[in-house]
């Protein structure tokens, strides 16, 4: 007599082998933007698998790193562009990030500075 594998087993085995996570796309830093002027500086990480996943934000005016918020993105690692701004205006800094190829135009609470981007993806160990 043949022994099959319930239908609801086979489909929770299969939601498992799904949801492991994939040697092939490492998590790590997909793009790294800083600029500064005078004592005053930022930066901006964004971090993920293939796609743009967290973004990390800090500034020299703003104590630790900014609490977690919702971002408008352009990304596009091919042509070396991205636009980054957060989606609204929540009492917290105002910032926009604009950069083609490695050089970048930060405008961050009126005042604007040039600052460089690192496009070189770097995983991280797990």
């Amino acid at each position: 007599m043949e022994r099959r594998l319930p239908s609801t087993l086979k489909l929770l085995l299969s939601t498992l082998l799904c949801c492991l996570p994939s040697s092939i796309n490492a998590s790590g830093s997909l793009f790294y933007f800083e600029a500064s002027q005078g004592a005053f500086h930022f930066s901006l990480e964004m971090t993920g698998r293939e796609d743009v996943g967290y973004i990390q934000i800090s500034s020299s005016d703003f104590r630790g790193y900014m609490p977690h918020r919702k971002y408008y993105v352009e990304f596009n690692r091919a042509q070396k562009r991205a636009y980054v701004r957060p989606r609204k205006r929540d009492g917290l800094p105002w910032f926009e990030v604009d950069v083609v190829g490695n050089k970048g135009m930060l405008l961050y609470e009126g005042r604007r500075a040039e600052g460089t981007a690192n496009w070189t993806p770097e995983a991280w160990d797990n």
